[in-house]
């Protein structure tokens, strides 16, 4: 107890250092994915961990800001696109131009966030072409159902999760997707393809794994295929003419490389909300989707995957390299976890969870090192951020990932403005005065 005690000051004395506001009335609601299944675009696959459509939107409300003659926004963690599509859809009021950057490592969610990008860039004009590419691929599915198709997922080829009927449809219409040349075209039937597999089998993503449901009724590839399409259809079918300009863009990368990845932009708004410190590998929960569309040939693939992502989880040994320990900030961000480090229970997870602290530091810095080299110098950095639980009993402990990025910001360059609480979460029967979400506002120092 006298670890996490000390941690508990250690925190404290963080928070002190900046305006801590409880604004759980405004943004309860904005940090988890509200609305997002039923709005137009954002309902063509459901993300657990994306936020609110709204958010943006209230970010903007809460710094008294318009978009006059352009909207610049970056988000080096895209995910399934919302910050970037929301940015269109706010921009789109006022008549303004939109140029935004979303970066996305995960090659699944990289599509997703495409396709959403080109929906609401072309709208009605890709519908048309959508349309006119169906009857190919149902010609070249029913012709690929003759075939023998094969994968290495382990996962997949589990009957208990994937009947060999649901298996075999899935990757004749994968073998559909790859014969259509329209890229922009292919990209959505991904998405649709994507978004199948799921409802397909008897996995069910929960937000931190996948868990087998023995009782659940799979159904049937194509219906849930066509379903998606037609969906999409009606979204962009209904997307106005735009009348103002539209530079976005989503590139396949990595956010600790996201000024590299920008091409010397400067952005006015930095929006995201990275990995969180805790055990899940997101790389391991969509690996149904990136298997059914191809995006992974072999194990050896999935796991450079997993070895390039942030090292927010302890499911995998990742390379002990720290890039802060070569900074003239390393003495100060090893005082930084210090507290942190000492409160880690001395047990068979003891490497992981010093890996995940010292890990996603170090990621995060990087993060924020190159974020301060595109923002503009009037601009805003604001993260969304969940603090976690690890450990049980009197050797549980918090990981407070928003004090400790508040301050990792400090050392890149960054002013903290305003840490927002969000809301305060509950873990295992389990409270603590930093186990919350927060919404951190951070302008250029």
């Amino acid at each position: 107890m006298v670890a996490y005690d000390a941690l508990t000051r250690h925190y404290d004395l963080l928070q002190a250092r900046w305006v801590l506001s409880d604004r759980v009335a405004d943004y309860a609601r904005l940090v988890v994915p509200n609305g997002n299944s039923t709005e137009p675009l954002h309902r063509w696959f459901h993300l657990k961990e994306a936020y609110s459509s709204q958010l943006l939107g209230r970010l903007f409300k809460d710094a008294c800001w318009e978009p006059s003659s352009e909207l610049s926004l970056l988000d080096p963690f895209c995910g399934s696109g919302t910050t970037v599509v929301s940015a269109i859809s706010a921009a789109d009021s006022t008549n303004c131009a939109v140029r935004a950057v979303g970066v996305e490592l995960n090659p699944f969610l990289w599509s997703l966030s495409s396709a959403k990008v080109s929906g609401l860039s072309e709208g009605a004009a890709l519908a048309a072409d959508v349309k006119n590419w169906l009857p190919h691929l149902e010609s070249a599915y029913q012709c690929q159902l003759g075939e023998k198709h094969v994968t290495l997922s382990v996962t997949l080829n589990n009957q208990a999760y994937f009947s060999g009927e649901h298996l075999h449809s899935l990757l004749s219409l994968r073998e559909a997707v790859a014969s259509v040349s329209s890229e922009r075209v292919k990209t959505l039937f991904s998405v649709a393809l994507g978004s199948s597999v799921e409802g397909a089998g008897r996995l069910r993503r929960d937000g931190r794994a996948l868990r087998f449901e023995a009782k659940r009724v799979p159904q049937d590839p194509w219906l849930l295929f066509r379903a998606n399409v037609e969906r999409m259809l009606e979204d962009l079918q209904a997307i106005p003419a735009r009348q103002s300009s539209l530079d976005v863009t989503v590139a396949r990368g990595d956010a600790r490389k996201c000024d590299e990845l920008t091409g010397g932009q400067q952005f006015e708004w930095i929006v995201f909300s990275p990995p969180y410190p805790n055990n899940i590998d997101y790389t391991e929960v969509y690996k149904t989707e990136a298997w059914a569309l191809g995006l992974w040939d072999t194990p050896e693939e999935m796991k450079r995957q997993r070895l390039s992502t942030l090292r927010s989880h302890p499911s995998i040994k990742f390379p002990d390299v720290y890039h802060y320990k070569n900074s003239r900030h390393a003495g100060q961000v090893d005082l930084l976890l210090a507290p942190l480090l000492e409160a880690i229970p001395d047990d068979h997870y003891k490497f992981g969870r010093e890996q995940v602290v010292r890990g996603y530091a170090d990621d995060m810095f990087m993060v924020l090192e190159a974020c301060r080299k595109v923002v503009k110098p009037h601009g805003r950095l604001v993260y969304v951020v969940g603090n976690s639980v690890h450990g049980s009993g009197d050797g549980r402990f918090v990981i407070a990932a928003d004090l400790i990025l508040a301050r990792l910001a400090e050392f890149a360059g960054w002013r903290v403005e305003e840490i927002r609480i969000a809301r305060m979460l509950k873990r295992r029967s389990y409270e603590a005065a930093h186990l919350r979400e927060s919404v951190v506002v951070l302008r250029p120092a």
